[in-house]
């Protein structure tokens, strides 16, 4: 059975997690919040029967935003400080119950050097594999667009292949971006199979990524028009993963606008007719 979750990222007031509950969500995915807030977000969830999950880096607690996530470097400074991160996240995870941890990979910045990146992935991910073992707590690789060297479906296979105890993040937005010649979420879908856990689910085109980028899922979005297609591609994307969660990661709806609901109900009613569909 697949559940239904919604990630932070929806809140215009990021501490109004009240909000969400117009989604009926059955996980809520918490990205960047402090220790101080993990009290709360663990009453919140148990007051509404709904399971945590989260994004690393949780908790963060440095005075400015995260400005870098740098997993493979190639500074290794920036290397080991995203390991501690999600380190804490991954032991945070634990202590709430959480339904798996987020993280992203490889280092999204330019410049991109060839020398050394492998290894620094390999050490990367072997590490966070013991952490997930450790920890008894699923963690999902996010698939990326930026690195040259680390894209497409092909090249996330081969450098998950021998960690099995990680799972993939397949972000929808980030595989439709690359282009039909480079990987498409169903490419992932393909190459992973049950190892997509969970993936985020949001509309964007090429024009409105990033800043606009994360647009609520609807059926009427068309791949005419440069979108994703989510109505045509979502059945098939469940049949050939069978996620634990779909986690929808839009940006805050406009004002007044009656996103929350129309979203998720409809998600909901895909998810009902493909595990109906499954169990037959």
């Amino acid at each position: 059975m697949t559940l239904l979750g919604v990630s932070t990222a929806a809140l215009a007031d990021r501490n109004d997690f009240e909000a969400l509950l117009a989604y009926q969500p059955d996980v809520i995915e918490f990205y960047g919040y402090p220790g101080s807030a993990l009290p709360g977000i663990a009453r919140f969830c148990a007051d509404h029967g709904i399971r945590p999950a989260l994004h690393t880096p949780v908790p963060y607690d440095l005075d400015s935003p995260l400005r870098r996530f740098a997993p493979t470097g190639p500074d290794p400074r920036q290397a080991a400080a995203a390991l501690a991160l999600t380190e804490a996240t991954v032991r945070c995870a634990a202590d709430l119950d959480a339904l798996h941890v987020v993280v992203h990979f490889p280092s999204p910045y330019p410049p991109f050097h060839e020398a050394g990146f492998e290894e620094a992935g390999q050490e990367f991910l072997a590490a966070t594999a013991g952490l997930a073992r450790r920890y008894g707590v699923p963690v999902l690789v996010e698939n990326l667009s930026a690195h040259p060297l680390m894209r497409t479906p092909e090249q996330y296979h081969r450098a998950l292949a021998a960690h099995r105890d990680l799972g993939l993040c397949l972000d929808l937005g980030h595989a439709h971006l690359l282009g039909a010649e480079l990987g498409t979420p169903l490419g992932f879908a393909s190459a992973f199979g049950s190892r997509v856990r969970s993936m985020h689910v949001y509309e964007t085109t090429a024009e409105r990524y990033p800043r606009h980028g994360h647009e609520p899922a609807t059926a009427d979005r068309s791949r005419a028009d440069g979108f994703i297609g989510l109505a045509g591609l979502l059945p098939d994307l469940l049949r050939l993963t069978r996620p634990a969660v779909l986690v929808m990661e839009h940006g805050p709806p406009a004002p007044g606008a009656p996103q929350a609901k129309g979203t998720a109900a409809w998600l909901r009613e895909l998810i009902h007719h493909h595990d109906a569909g499954a169990t037959v």
